[in-house]
């Protein structure tokens, strides 16, 4: 259990998706087990995959855009944290340059005392393979929203993140389908991301999504952001929460692709976030425990839990972890899921 220091608790769900281009279609190259088992360029040729065209639809410029309620800066809110420099530049000359924070800066302390804390916050994030398993097999029966119903637990989600998300109404759909509770808003982040909160829960106050990274060329899709959300609980408690979904090739390090991604991040989330918020970050960030994106994570903020899909490419992490225990739960309920194991803390 994660808390609003332990009582903030966190459920994260991470598979992969994409949408179907005819029958030579295929998976993201990061999740495309047989491509790479045959020692192939899976970004070449005939096969492409849907979140490439996801990806390229949009821009290919740097992209920012915010969205704030008429009520975000009511009189009692909290300042905004904001980004340190320690004067050194990543990636620079490039579009994704960005200041390097201070070595002793970081964002792990939570803001509330755990005595004191008020609100469990639930957090799915679902990679979703949507080229196979929506694009090629249907859904599966809704097996995806099946797995989404029957981990939701007896006190529901709030929050959900996707990535590689075609049709964020229809995962909704598929899942209210199969049982899942509560009165959901869906935000559309772009380049096939998405977030979801409970409106019953939840009054929105910000959101906003920026790119952040860009796929080297040794394997490009594009670039790559990272969509946030900000929310007040009905009993008062602030929720800063991101998803991502990384680039590629798999812990890549250099230019836009390496820890300069996670120095953005950190960036968008200072300069959004405010203190007091319960901050929580997850998502496929196709980047292994070990890699610089991941190391540099690490420094700024809790990580609460790994998956082991694709070398453990799956991550969470949050300014509260106290007392986490993460759980694997399956690819998908049914004949057919996802190629990344769904992940609960």
């Amino acid at each position: 259990m994660v808390a609003a220091s332990s009582l903030l608790r966190f459920a994260t769900m991470v598979a992969a998706s994409a949408a179907s281009v005819g029958a030579a279609a295929v998976s993201d190259a990061e999740s495309t087990s047989s491509c790479r088992a045959k020692g192939g360029d899976c970004t070449s040729g005939q096969e492409v995959s849907q979140e490439h065209l996801l990806l390229q639809m949009q821009s290919n410029r740097s992209s920012v855009e915010v969205r704030r309620h008429s009520h975000a800066s009511a009189a009692g809110d909290t300042p905004i944290l904001g980004f340190p420099s320690s004067g050194e530049m990543k990636a620079s000359g490039l579009w994704c340059s960005v200041q390097r924070p201070p070595d002793d800066w970081n964002l792990k302390t939570c803001p509330f005392v755990p005595s004191a804390a008020k609100t469990r916050v639930k957090v799915l994030t679902y990679n979703l393979f949507w080229w196979n398993l929506f694009g090629q097999k249907g859904g599966s029966d809704r097996s995806a929203g099946k797995l989404i119903a029957k981990t939701a637990g007896s006190e529901g989600y709030d929050l959900m993140g996707f990535q590689e998300c075609d049709d964020r109404w229809r995962i909704l759909g598929d899942a209210k389908a199969e049982g899942l509770q509560g009165d959901w808003e869906a935000l559309d982040g772009g380049r096939a991301i998405a977030l979801m909160y409970r409106k019953d829960r939840f009054t929105f106050l910000d959101s906003g999504k920026e790119d952040v990274g860009e796929d080297s060329q040794k394997q490009y899709y594009g670039k790559r952001s990272a969509h946030w959300v900000r929310l007040r609980h009905s009993d008062g408690t602030t929720v800063f929460y991101i998803n991502h979904h990384g680039p590629l090739p798999v812990s890549a390090s250099g230019g836009c692709t390496g820890s300069a991604t996670s120095h953005n991040i950190m960036r968008v989330i200072a300069s959004h976030a405010h203190k007091g918020d319960a901050i929580v970050l997850t998502g496929d960030f196709n980047a292994e425990p070990s890699s610089s994106r991941i190391e540099e994570l690490n420094k700024r903020l809790n990580k609460v839990y790994s998956g082991t899909s694709m070398g453990g490419v799956d991550h969470i992490f949050s300014n509260c972890a106290q007392d986490a225990q993460g759980q694997n739960l399956g690819k998908g309920v049914g004949q057919f899921g996802s190629d990344h194991d769904a992940l609960s803390v």
